[in-house]
């Protein structure tokens, strides 16, 4: 009742007169392991002598006792460790469900974009002449099937615009039985001028006029962009000599070399997401259609070739490109996130959440990677859930308080 009285027998009290009552000093085995230091859950480096705030987050510090006897060797020997849910927050753990995935992993392609070459066509003329006039004079211009591109001044296309109208005027002068033969000459000579850029429209303005043009004009084959531009003002030109190279743009190639390594991975059909300096934040899909049979002997690598769809023209022929290819790495296979997976350097270490708030280590052995996963090959069962985030931070904890970490105090290796 009156504990300020301390006196050194027993007897009885001099306020009351009950007994006193003795009270023992505890020996150092009852008093429990003196605390080596104080620390954060959320920092470990943090190491005060005494109770405090965390300099780093401000949260109090929690005391780590130092193990001994029974309740050291208990403490090793597990692998289970409890965290509130405050500090379960604050270490931003996240978990993930063990299960079968089909892997793949990415390879990274660099390379330039380029007109599909099977499309290409030349715009040449088949006589000789001199260039007129240029009706388009930029390159890489969009321009539309049959637009006129370039004038050639041309004694020799005259010739063959007289020798169309001399095959005309000799069918309206001949009789009956000989019009069918004189017909096959009019097409003949007709065919003739076709072939230099004469429309229907051209040949009945000819009939009409009856006098040849001085100048003859060359349109285009196809739709498409003039990628090259060959043709100068006043320039004469031979027969057959290149002046524009047309190319369509609404599919483009992805030119790219691959490193002998990955070339076994690589299958016809593929596909890539491609991206630009000009446009970094838009992936174009692609697909793979060539690859080449034979190694540069300098670098190892071989030529690959992927097709994209350009609908709005905004891969343009020589932009430099890089590719992202996910290779596929076979049948489903038990897997977790790379994440979840701790390095010890001979070892691998998961925590396995046992219950809402308690973790356990697990050792683990690992097959092939991939770009986020990791195959689980021995340690770990379909449905065990894993964290996949702050597992770092949850092995700190398990070494704090001496239940199975493994970052520092388990791998040999890390010694």
């Amino acid at each position: 009742m009156h504990p300020q009285v301390h006196e050194p027998k027993s007897g009885e009290c001099p306020f009351c007169g009950m007994d006193l009552t003795p009270v023992r000093h505890a020996s150092k085995a009852e008093a429990g392991p003196a605390v080596e230091y104080w620390t954060c859950s959320m920092h470990p480096q943090v190491r005060e002598p005494k109770p405090g705030e965390c300099p780093f987050c401000g949260m109090d510090l929690t005391p780590v006792r130092a193990a001994s006897g029974k309740g050291a060797a208990a403490a090793s020997a597990s692998a289970e460790i409890h965290l509130d849910a405050d500090a379960i927050r604050q270490a931003g753990v996240r978990t993930e469900k063990v299960a079968r995935r089909k892997l793949s992993r990415e390879i990274t392609l660099f390379g330039s974009i380029g007109d599909d070459l099977n499309r290409r066509r030349e715009v040449v003329s088949l006589v000789e002449g001199r260039i007129e006039r240029q009706w388009i004079d930029f390159n890489q211009a969009e321009v539309a099937k049959g637009a006129a591109l370039v004038s050639l001044y041309s004694a020799e296309a005259m010739g063959l615009q007289e020798e169309y109208l001399k095959a005309l005027r000799e069918r309206w002068l001949s009789t009956f039985y000989e019009r069918d033969l004189l017909g096959a000459a009019v097409k003949i000579a007709g065919e003739k001028l076709r072939r230099l850029g004469f429309t229907e429209a051209d040949l009945r303005q000819l009939e009409r006029e009856r006098a040849p043009r001085n100048e003859i004009v060359l349109r285009a084959p196809i739709d498409g962009a003039i990628v090259e531009n060959l043709a100068r003002l006043g320039e004469v030109v031979k027969a057959g000599q290149p002046l524009y190279r047309l190319a369509p743009l609404d599919e483009v190639w992805f030119n790219a070399r691959v490193f002998e390594p990955d070339l076994g991975a690589l299958r016809p059909g593929q596909t890539i997401r491609v991206t630009t300096k000009a446009d970094p934040g838009r992936a174009h899909l692609g697909r793979l259609v060539y690859i080449g049979r034979s190694l540069d002997e300098t670098n190892r690598t071989a030529s690959v070739r992927f097709a994209l769809a350009n609908p709005e023209r905004v891969l343009l022929p020589n932009m430099s490109a890089s590719g992202t290819a996910e290779i596929p790495l076979g049948d489903a296979v038990l897997s977790v996130p790379t994440s979840a997976v701790l390095d010890l350097g001979t070892r691998r270490l998961v925590y396995v959440q046992k219950e809402e708030q308690v973790f356990a280590a697990r050792e683990v052995r690992v097959g092939q990677a991939a770009a986020h996963y990791v195959e689980i090959v021995e340690g770990l069962a379909e449905g065990e859930t894993v964290v996949v985030a702050g597992a770092f931070l949850v092995d700190a904890q398990a070494q704090l308080r001496g239940g199975g970490g493994g970052m520092n105090s388990h791998d040999p290796a890390s010694h």
